[in-house]
Protein backbone atom coordinates (compact mmCIF):
# COMPACT_ATOMS: atom_id res chain seq x y z
CA UNK A 1 0.00 0.00 0.00
CA UNK A 2 2.85 2.37 0.86
CA UNK A 3 4.48 1.72 -2.54
CA UNK A 4 1.12 2.36 -4.23
CA UNK A 5 0.79 5.75 -2.48
CA UNK A 6 4.33 6.66 -3.46
CA UNK A 7 3.54 5.82 -7.08
CA UNK A 8 0.39 7.98 -6.98
CA UNK A 9 2.38 10.88 -5.51
CA UNK A 10 5.08 10.55 -8.18
CA UNK A 11 2.43 10.45 -10.90
CA UNK A 12 0.76 13.60 -9.52
CA UNK A 13 4.08 15.47 -9.42
CA UNK A 14 4.89 14.36 -12.97
CA UNK A 15 1.48 15.55 -14.17
CA UNK A 16 1.93 18.98 -12.56
CA UNK A 17 5.39 19.36 -14.13
CA UNK A 18 3.99 18.29 -17.51
CA UNK A 19 1.13 20.80 -17.26
CA UNK A 20 3.53 23.61 -16.31
CA UNK A 21 5.90 22.75 -19.14
CA UNK A 22 2.96 22.64 -21.56
CA UNK A 23 1.78 26.11 -20.48
CA UNK A 24 5.28 27.52 -20.78
CA UNK A 25 5.84 26.00 -24.21
CA UNK A 26 2.54 27.45 -25.45
CA UNK A 27 3.70 30.99 -24.63
CA UNK A 28 7.25 30.55 -25.95
CA UNK A 29 7.36 31.68 -29.57
CA UNK A 30 9.08 30.23 -32.59
CA UNK A 31 10.27 32.83 -35.11
CA UNK A 32 9.56 32.22 -38.78
CA UNK A 33 10.22 34.37 -41.84
CA UNK A 34 7.60 35.17 -44.47
CA UNK A 35 8.51 36.73 -47.82
CA UNK A 36 6.32 39.65 -48.84
CA UNK A 37 5.23 40.52 -52.36
CA UNK A 38 8.32 42.70 -53.02
CA UNK A 39 10.67 40.09 -51.51
CA UNK A 40 11.09 41.75 -48.11
CA UNK A 41 11.53 39.24 -45.27
CA UNK A 42 8.94 39.64 -42.50
CA UNK A 43 9.66 38.08 -39.09
CA UNK A 44 6.77 36.44 -37.25
CA UNK A 45 6.79 34.92 -33.76
CA UNK A 46 4.14 32.24 -33.22
CA UNK A 47 3.10 30.46 -30.02
CA UNK A 48 0.11 28.58 -28.64
CA UNK A 49 -2.47 26.22 -30.10
CA UNK A 50 -5.68 26.78 -32.01
CA UNK A 51 -6.71 29.02 -34.93
CA UNK A 52 -4.16 31.63 -36.01
CA UNK A 53 -4.39 35.13 -34.59
CA UNK A 54 -2.00 37.44 -36.47
CA UNK A 55 -1.16 40.64 -34.57
CA UNK A 56 0.22 43.81 -36.18
CA UNK A 57 1.93 46.28 -33.85
CA UNK A 58 1.53 50.05 -34.15
CA UNK A 59 3.89 52.71 -35.44
CA UNK A 60 6.42 52.22 -32.65
CA UNK A 61 8.35 49.22 -31.36
CA UNK A 62 8.07 45.68 -32.69
CA UNK A 63 6.41 42.31 -31.99
CA UNK A 64 7.91 42.18 -28.46
CA UNK A 65 5.29 44.67 -27.23
CA UNK A 66 2.76 41.79 -27.35
CA UNK A 67 4.86 39.27 -25.38
CA UNK A 68 3.06 39.91 -22.05
CA UNK A 69 -0.22 38.93 -23.74
CA UNK A 70 1.03 35.62 -25.17
CA UNK A 71 0.03 33.60 -22.05
CA UNK A 72 -3.47 35.13 -22.16
CA UNK A 73 -4.09 33.95 -25.73
CA UNK A 74 -1.87 30.86 -26.09
CA UNK A 75 -4.42 28.31 -24.86
CA UNK A 76 -7.07 29.42 -27.39
CA UNK A 77 -5.06 30.62 -30.40
CA UNK A 78 -1.84 30.19 -32.28
CA UNK A 79 -0.73 33.76 -31.67
CA UNK A 80 1.50 35.14 -34.45
CA UNK A 81 2.98 38.58 -33.72
CA UNK A 82 4.78 40.06 -36.71
CA UNK A 83 7.51 42.66 -36.97
CA UNK A 84 6.40 45.27 -39.49
CA UNK A 85 8.97 46.11 -42.16
CA UNK A 86 11.91 48.05 -40.78
CA UNK A 87 11.09 46.92 -37.23
CA UNK A 88 12.58 44.15 -35.11
CA UNK A 89 13.91 41.22 -37.13
CA UNK A 90 12.09 42.10 -40.37
CA UNK A 91 13.75 43.46 -43.46
CA UNK A 92 13.05 46.77 -45.16
CA UNK A 93 13.10 48.44 -48.56
CA UNK A 94 14.19 51.84 -49.84
CA UNK A 95 10.84 52.60 -51.44
CA UNK A 96 8.39 52.69 -48.54
CA UNK A 97 4.61 52.82 -48.83
CA UNK A 98 1.52 51.93 -46.85
CA UNK A 99 0.57 49.57 -49.68
CA UNK A 100 3.74 47.55 -49.08
CA UNK A 101 2.86 47.33 -45.38
CA UNK A 102 -0.57 45.97 -46.29
CA UNK A 103 1.08 43.44 -48.61
CA UNK A 104 3.33 42.36 -45.73
CA UNK A 105 0.31 41.68 -43.52
CA UNK A 106 -1.50 39.85 -46.30
CA UNK A 107 1.58 37.66 -46.90
CA UNK A 108 1.69 36.67 -43.21
CA UNK A 109 -2.04 35.94 -43.19
CA UNK A 110 -1.75 33.83 -46.34
CA UNK A 111 1.11 31.84 -44.80
CA UNK A 112 -1.17 30.57 -42.01
CA UNK A 113 -3.73 27.73 -42.20
CA UNK A 114 -7.36 28.85 -42.23
CA UNK A 115 -9.16 30.23 -40.34
CA UNK A 116 -7.03 33.32 -39.68
CA UNK A 117 -7.97 36.16 -37.35
CA UNK A 118 -6.21 39.54 -37.69
CA UNK A 119 -5.65 42.22 -35.03
CA UNK A 120 -4.04 45.60 -35.75
CA UNK A 121 -3.20 48.37 -33.28
CA UNK A 122 -2.91 52.04 -34.28
CA UNK A 123 -0.86 52.34 -37.50
CA UNK A 124 -0.86 48.56 -37.62
CA UNK A 125 -4.65 48.78 -37.67
CA UNK A 126 -4.49 50.74 -40.93
CA UNK A 127 -2.14 48.10 -42.38
CA UNK A 128 -4.50 45.33 -41.23
CA UNK A 129 -7.57 47.07 -42.66
CA UNK A 130 -5.90 47.55 -46.04
CA UNK A 131 -4.70 43.92 -46.00
CA UNK A 132 -8.34 42.84 -45.74
CA UNK A 133 -8.74 44.02 -49.34
CA UNK A 134 -5.78 41.91 -50.48
CA UNK A 135 -6.71 38.47 -49.12
CA UNK A 136 -9.95 36.58 -48.54
CA UNK A 137 -8.37 34.44 -45.82
CA UNK A 138 -9.26 36.76 -42.92
CA UNK A 139 -12.17 35.31 -40.93
CA UNK A 140 -12.50 38.18 -38.45
CA UNK A 141 -10.76 41.51 -38.00
CA UNK A 142 -9.94 43.51 -34.84
CA UNK A 143 -8.89 47.18 -35.10
CA UNK A 144 -7.72 49.25 -32.12
CA UNK A 145 -7.88 52.97 -32.97
CA UNK A 146 -6.42 53.04 -36.50
CA UNK A 147 -5.62 56.67 -37.53
CA UNK A 148 -7.54 56.74 -40.81
CA UNK A 149 -8.92 60.23 -41.18
CA UNK A 150 -7.47 62.90 -43.44
CA UNK A 151 -5.04 65.06 -41.50
CA UNK A 152 -1.80 66.98 -41.96
CA UNK A 153 0.98 66.47 -39.43
CA UNK A 154 3.82 67.46 -41.75
CA UNK A 155 4.95 70.25 -39.41
CA UNK A 156 5.22 67.83 -36.48
CA UNK A 157 7.04 65.31 -38.67
CA UNK A 158 9.57 67.97 -39.69
CA UNK A 159 10.09 68.97 -36.06
CA UNK A 160 10.62 65.34 -35.10
CA UNK A 161 13.12 64.89 -37.95
CA UNK A 162 15.13 67.85 -36.67
CA UNK A 163 15.21 66.28 -33.22
CA UNK A 164 16.34 62.92 -34.61
CA UNK A 165 19.07 64.63 -36.66
CA UNK A 166 20.26 66.25 -33.44
CA UNK A 167 20.37 62.88 -31.65
CA UNK A 168 17.26 63.65 -29.58
CA UNK A 169 15.31 60.47 -30.26
CA UNK A 170 13.52 60.44 -26.92
CA UNK A 171 12.44 64.05 -27.36
CA UNK A 172 11.09 63.17 -30.82
CA UNK A 173 9.17 60.26 -29.28
CA UNK A 174 7.68 62.54 -26.62
CA UNK A 175 6.66 65.03 -29.31
CA UNK A 176 4.89 62.28 -31.27
CA UNK A 177 3.02 60.98 -28.22
CA UNK A 178 1.98 64.44 -27.03
CA UNK A 179 1.14 66.20 -30.30
CA UNK A 180 -0.16 63.42 -32.55
CA UNK A 181 -1.40 60.53 -30.42
CA UNK A 182 -2.25 63.03 -27.64
CA UNK A 183 -1.53 60.58 -24.84
CA UNK A 184 -1.90 62.03 -21.34
CA UNK A 185 1.20 62.86 -19.24
CA UNK A 186 0.26 60.10 -16.81
CA UNK A 187 0.09 57.50 -19.58
CA UNK A 188 3.45 58.65 -20.96
CA UNK A 189 5.02 58.28 -17.52
CA UNK A 190 3.61 54.74 -17.34
CA UNK A 191 5.10 53.97 -20.76
CA UNK A 192 8.51 55.18 -19.58
CA UNK A 193 8.57 52.53 -16.84
CA UNK A 194 8.17 49.65 -19.32
CA UNK A 195 11.15 47.80 -20.80
CA UNK A 196 9.96 48.70 -24.31
CA UNK A 197 10.49 52.46 -23.84
CA UNK A 198 14.09 52.52 -25.05
CA UNK A 199 13.18 50.54 -28.16
CA UNK A 200 10.35 52.97 -28.93
CA UNK A 201 12.79 55.87 -28.89
CA UNK A 202 15.31 53.99 -31.02
CA UNK A 203 12.74 53.31 -33.74
CA UNK A 204 11.21 56.80 -33.82
CA UNK A 205 12.84 57.55 -37.20
CA UNK A 206 10.52 55.01 -38.80
CA UNK A 207 7.51 56.78 -37.31
CA UNK A 208 8.29 59.90 -39.33
CA UNK A 209 7.84 58.13 -42.68
CA UNK A 210 4.62 56.61 -41.36
CA UNK A 211 3.28 60.03 -40.40
CA UNK A 212 3.92 61.23 -43.95
CA UNK A 213 2.26 58.10 -45.39
CA UNK A 214 -0.87 58.71 -43.30
CA UNK A 215 -0.95 62.36 -44.35
CA UNK A 216 -1.33 61.11 -47.94
CA UNK A 217 -3.94 58.49 -47.05
CA UNK A 218 -7.55 58.95 -48.20
CA UNK A 219 -10.45 57.50 -46.25
CA UNK A 220 -13.10 56.24 -48.68
CA UNK A 221 -16.30 55.35 -46.83
CA UNK A 222 -17.87 53.83 -49.95
CA UNK A 223 -14.89 51.51 -50.39
CA UNK A 224 -15.06 50.33 -46.78
CA UNK A 225 -18.78 49.68 -47.08
CA UNK A 226 -17.89 46.76 -49.37
CA UNK A 227 -15.75 45.03 -46.71
CA UNK A 228 -17.87 42.18 -45.34
CA UNK A 229 -15.37 40.77 -42.82
CA UNK A 230 -16.83 40.81 -39.26
CA UNK A 231 -14.87 43.55 -37.50
CA UNK A 232 -14.37 44.47 -33.84
CA UNK A 233 -13.54 48.15 -33.26
CA UNK A 234 -11.69 48.89 -30.02
CA UNK A 235 -11.23 52.32 -28.47
CA UNK A 236 -10.32 53.89 -25.15
CA UNK A 237 -12.94 55.85 -23.23
CA UNK A 238 -10.29 58.49 -22.40
CA UNK A 239 -8.66 58.71 -25.84
CA UNK A 240 -8.07 62.40 -26.54
CA UNK A 241 -6.92 62.37 -30.18
CA UNK A 242 -9.60 63.75 -32.50
CA UNK A 243 -7.99 61.79 -35.38
CA UNK A 244 -8.51 58.49 -33.58
CA UNK A 245 -12.03 59.36 -32.44
CA UNK A 246 -13.13 60.41 -35.94
CA UNK A 247 -11.67 57.25 -37.42
CA UNK A 248 -13.73 55.02 -35.11
CA UNK A 249 -16.86 57.06 -35.86
CA UNK A 250 -16.23 56.79 -39.61
CA UNK A 251 -15.66 53.03 -39.45
CA UNK A 252 -18.85 52.58 -37.42
CA UNK A 253 -20.69 54.40 -40.18
CA UNK A 254 -19.12 52.59 -43.13
CA UNK A 255 -18.29 48.99 -42.19
CA UNK A 256 -21.38 46.82 -42.68
CA UNK A 257 -20.51 44.17 -40.08
CA UNK A 258 -18.91 45.83 -37.09
CA UNK A 259 -18.99 45.70 -33.28
CA UNK A 260 -17.67 48.32 -30.87
CA UNK A 261 -15.98 47.80 -27.49
CA UNK A 262 -14.94 50.79 -25.39
CA UNK A 263 -12.30 50.30 -22.68
CA UNK A 264 -13.54 52.74 -20.07
CA UNK A 265 -10.82 54.71 -18.32
CA UNK A 266 -8.24 53.73 -20.97
CA UNK A 267 -6.48 55.56 -23.78
CA UNK A 268 -4.46 54.14 -26.70
CA UNK A 269 -2.75 51.28 -24.81
CA UNK A 270 -5.42 49.22 -23.05
CA UNK A 271 -3.50 46.02 -23.82
CA UNK A 272 -0.75 47.24 -21.46
CA UNK A 273 -2.94 48.58 -18.66
CA UNK A 274 -5.83 46.08 -18.61
CA UNK A 275 -4.42 43.06 -20.48
CA UNK A 276 -6.94 40.57 -19.08
CA UNK A 277 -9.89 42.74 -20.09
CA UNK A 278 -8.32 43.33 -23.51
CA UNK A 279 -7.74 39.60 -24.09
CA UNK A 280 -11.28 38.72 -23.00
CA UNK A 281 -12.87 41.27 -25.35
CA UNK A 282 -10.84 40.02 -28.30
CA UNK A 283 -11.35 36.34 -27.50
CA UNK A 284 -15.10 36.69 -27.01
CA UNK A 285 -15.47 38.36 -30.38
CA UNK A 286 -13.21 36.01 -32.32
CA UNK A 287 -14.69 32.83 -30.90
CA UNK A 288 -18.24 34.05 -31.34
CA UNK A 289 -18.93 34.40 -27.65
CA UNK A 290 -20.22 37.97 -27.66
CA UNK A 291 -21.66 39.13 -24.38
Amino acid sequence: MKIFRLLLTAFAVLRVVTDVNSAVSQSEGAIIKVRSKDGTSIAVECAGTGPSLVIVHGGLGDRSRWKPLFPLFASRFTLCAMDRRGHGASGDSRDYSLQKEAEDVAAVVNSRPAPVFLLGHSYGGVCALEAAFLTDKISKLVLYEPPLQERNHSAVASKMQSMVDAGQQEQALMTFLKEIVMISPGEIEAMKTRPSWRGLATSIQLQIRQIRALDAYHFDAQRFSTLKVPTLLLTGGKTASSDLKRAITSLLGSLPNRTLVVFQGQEHNAMDNVPQQFAEAVTNFLLGNKS
